[in-house]
């Protein structure tokens, strides 16, 4: 039986699905770590706030103590805004994080879709493939029975010219 005509496409479509296989595992992985980031981001924001609030009633306290002049408090206000102003690289962590984690998802399902294309594209050839093979054996067949055909009616013809040169003394 001849080579399936397909055979190089299905290797590489093969390959090809061999690849996506590959990426969808990274982009788990990728999905794992973005999950595990967002809840490390959200304890250090809450950390930070805790800590931003315990720190700033410190210094008040200290401040409260003491008889201090109007520079200090301005400092500590300046602290304080300073402070809180920290805070939002905290949230933009956090974000990001999260942002991260949307992209991941979206990147798995991307892959999963891209792999059923590429399993459905290889079923499709393997069915082809089927078709063809069937196709093919019934091909070999017909050539086969059509050689013996023409061996018998070659064979016949042989016997017929010997019979034909016995009869006509030929």
């Amino acid at each position: 039986m001849a080579k399936y005509i397909l055979a190089d496409l299905i290797r590489v479509r093969t390959l090809r699905r061999d690849k996506i296989e590959r990426e969808l595992v990274a982009a788990k992985g990728r999905l794992d770590d973005a999950e595990k980031q967002v809840p490390l981001r959200e304890k250090e924001l809450e950390d930070y706030r805790k800590w931003v609030d315990a720190e700033i009633d410190r210094l008040y306290d200290e401040v409260l103590r003491k008889d201090v002049h109007r520079g200090a408090i301005d400092d500590l206000g300046t602290v304080v805004r300073s402070m809180r102003a920290k805070e939002l690289d905290y949230v933009k962590r956090l974000q990001d994080a999260k942002d991260d984690l949307k992209k991941a998802q979206e990147e798995l399902e991307a892959k999963k879709k891209e792999l059923d294309g590429a399993q459905r594209d290889i079923e499709k050839l393997s069915s082809h493939r089927e078709q063809w093979t069937a196709e093919q054996t019934k091909l070999d067949e017909f050539l086969a029975d059509r050689e013996l055909e023409e061996a018998i009616v070659h064979k016949n013809q042989g016997e017929k010219n010997s019979a034909d040169e016995i009869f006509t003394g030929a």
